[in-house]
C-alpha cells in the first residue's frame, strides 16, 4: 500500500485535471461560499479515508485468511447490496440482476460445498490443514519497511 497508494493518488490527480470541467465549480452550488468549500472538502476528505481503510483492512484480511476467502467475501458483499438497493432503495429489480444474483449464490454454494466435501472426504491432509491453521493463527500484519530492515541485517 504505501508504493501503490501514492501512484494512485498522481495518477488521479492527473485524470481529474485532464478530464474534470474545473470551469464549473464557480457556479457549483457546493463551491459557491466558503462553508460549502470546507463542507464539500471535508465530505471528500471522509469518503477518502473510507476507501483507504477499507484498503487497508481488506490487506490485512488477505494476510491473516487467504484471498479466496476475500473474494467470496466481497461476492456475498455485491449480493447484498443488490437486495438493499431493490428493497430498501425501490431499485427495480431487472431479470440481469435476478441472473447475477443466482449466480453469485450458485457460485458461493459451491465453493462452499466443494471445500465442505474435501473436508469430508479427507482429501486435506493433516499436514495441510495443520499448516493452514498454523499460518492463520500466526499471520500478522507487517510494515514492508521493517521486513527490509530485517533482511539487511547479518
Amino acid at each position: 500500500m504505501s508504493y501503490v497508494t501514492p501512484v494512485m493518488a498522481v495518477s488521479t490527480a492527473m485524470l481529474s485535471l485532464i478530464f474534470d470541467p474545473w470551469q464549473e465549480f464557480g457556479s457549483s452550488s457546493y463551491f459557491d461560499s466558503s462553508w460549502h468549500i470546507t463542507r464539500s472538502t471535508l465530505l471528500m476528505l471522509f469518503g477518502g479515508m473510507l476507501a483507504f481503510f477499507m484498503v487497508l483492512t481488506e490487506y490485512i484480511l488477505v494476510s491473516v485468511t487467504s484471498a479466496v476467502t476475500v473474494t467470496i467475501a466481497g461476492v456475498v458483499k455485491e449480493a447484498v447490496t443488490i437486495v438493499v438497493a431493490v428493497f430498501y432503495f425501490h431499485d427495480k429489480f431487472t431479470w440481469m440482476k435476478g441472473v447475477g444474483l443466482m449466480t453469485i449464490m450458485l457460485g458461493v454454494s459451491l465453493f462452499n460445498w466443494y471445500k465442505y466435501d474435501k473436508l469430508q472426504k479427507g482429501n486435506l491432509s493433516e499436514n495441510e490443514l495443520s499448516r493452514s491453521s498454523t499460518q492463520n493463527a500466526a499471520a500478522k500484519y507487517v510494515i514492508l519497511e521493517e521486513l527490509e530492515d530485517q533482511d539487511d541485517d547479518p
